[in-house]
This record gives C-alpha cells, structure tokens and sequence, in this order.
C-alpha cells in the first residue's frame, strides 16, 4: 500500500529540475535500493530513496517521467514521515512554481495537504491494525516491512510491542535501523550439477545480521537446495551448522538474529564444518 504522487513542471519554467536538483532541493539524506532491498547510501538512479537519517523509518521513493516528478510513500509509516513527505512534496510545487499535484489520480491543492497527511495516519492505523489481527490469527507467522536501509520481519512479538500505535511504531522503525550492523543477504549459484545453491557472507569481528532459517528475500528465486556461509575466502561451512554454532546470537527481528564471529570462532567453524563447494 502507498501514497503516489505526480508533481507537472510548467512548460515555461525555464529550468526543469533533474534527481540531484530535488534531491539537494530536499536536503534530505538519500540512497539506492539494492537487489536485496538493502539501502546503498548517497547514489542516485532512476529511482532514488530519500529520508530523515534521524527519524529512520521507510523513506520515499522518487522518480521521474519525462519531466514529471513522481513520488511515493510506503504505509503504513510512522507521523513525522507522512509529515515530510508532503512537506517534500509543498518544498518542490513551490520551486517549480504550482500550487496543484496529482495524488493518485486526483489534481489536489497543496492547501489541502494537512487533510491528506490525516488521511495517511488513518490508512497507516488501519494496516498495522490489518497485520496485527492477521499475526493474532495465525495467518501470518510473519509479515515483512521495507525499512529505509534494508527489510524487516515483523511478528507477533514485534506487533505486541508496536500494536496499532504510530509513536510506538516510528521508535521501533528508528531504533532497529540506527543500528550499528551489517545486514547479511544471500547470493544464489547454480552448480555444475544444475543444482541451486544459497551463500551468505560473514567477515570476522563484524556484527551481522543473519537469519534464522536462509531464505531470497521476495522469493525472487525459487528452488534452492542446500544453505551454506563462507566464512573465508573459498571456506564454508553449512548454514545448519553456522546457526547452530554461534556463541553470540541476539535477537534483531521475526527471523533474524545479530552475531559477531571472531577469527578464532572461524577457525573454529571451518576445522569442524568445513564443506566444499
């Protein structure tokens, strides 16, 4: 679910804004979604994320078409993001010169702007009230979010602590994205076999975040067969046995933990489970 947004740039206006001109317009902090859903910070694309790197939460998406400038905000988000995003969009309809922008499919004003930012805390209360009665059934084990820097897995441990509350949610957004760690995603091969394989990386005396059961994220591959983490270069050793081993394992989210291995620990690792590849 989002909010999607059309700003026109007059024919007339004599200079059209291209993404580094919006973004530096913003004066926002900015980055690039990877394959893996994690933010690679201050690039710029096609598609570029924009957002408050003190108020961590989903970001916003903007793009353009032509000289249209498109802009899309992630719900449910948290107050302070619904706010920037329409003073975002208030900042740029003010340099191109217009008081008019396209919300889904309407020509809305920017003087109704505080009726939408109320419009979005509804639908926002309403899906994490969605997810928490779906969590609650046991329709969902989990459910997984896209945060700003990389992709969270929500339970109903996490929707206990957030319930329906958007303050509960923006602190809990901030204050597991501000963390100091390296989020660790997969990598899929295919064997000489035709056989697919999943290799997560993991360097010594780095704090990361790995998942409890492997998985491609989105399932944008499908058929992997056998988990494995190399721990040096060449050097692995299967997931089962990586997760099963770790001294350090301290929760992060609904499938993901937070471990840091010493050198010593993967020698240790490599000496008992060492697998070839």
């Amino acid at each position: 679910m989002s909010t999607n947004v059309r700003i026109k740039q007059k024919a007339l206006f004599k200079k059209k804004l291209e993404m580094k001109d919006i973004v530096a317009l913003t004066g926002l902090a900015y980055g690039v979604i990877d394959d893996n859903y994690r933010l690679i910070r201050n690039e710029m694309a096609e598609n570029t994320l924009i957002y408050d790197e003190n108020r961590l939460a989903r970001g916003i998406d903007l793009w353009l078409d032509g000289t249209d400038i498109l802009l899309s905000l992630s719900l449910p988000t948290t107050r302070s993001e619904i706010r920037l995003f329409y003073h975002v969009i208030t900042t740029i309809c003010n340099e191109v010169g217009t008081k008019k922008y396209i919300r889904e499919e309407d020509t809305v004003s920017l003087k109704d702007n505080e009726r939408f930012v109320q419009y979005d805390e509804e639908a926002s209360i309403g899906a994490l009230e969605d997810l928490q009665e779906k969590i609650g059934n046991d329709e969902y084990r989990r459910f997984e979010i896209f945060g700003v820097f990389n992709p969270i897995s929500i339970s109903l441990k996490e929707i206990q602590k957030i319930g329906n509350n958007l303050e509960q949610f923006e602190k809990y957004l901030h204050e597991i994205q501000a963390l100091d760690v390296y989020y660790a995603t997969s990598n899929v091969y295919r064997t000489p076999e035709e056989k697919l394989i999943g290799i997560y990386a993991i360097v010594a005396d780095v704090p990361s975040v790995v998942p409890t059961e492997p998985y491609v994220i989105m399932n944008q591959i499908e058929g992997v067969e056998a988990w494995y983490v190399m721990l040096k270069k060449g050097e692995a050793i299967g997931y089962e046995d990586f997760i099963n081993n770790l001294d350090i394992k301290d929760y992060y989210d609904a499938n993901h933990v937070i471990t840091v291995l010493s050198e010593a620990k993967i020698d240790e690792l490599l000496k008992k489970y060492k697998v070839e590849l």
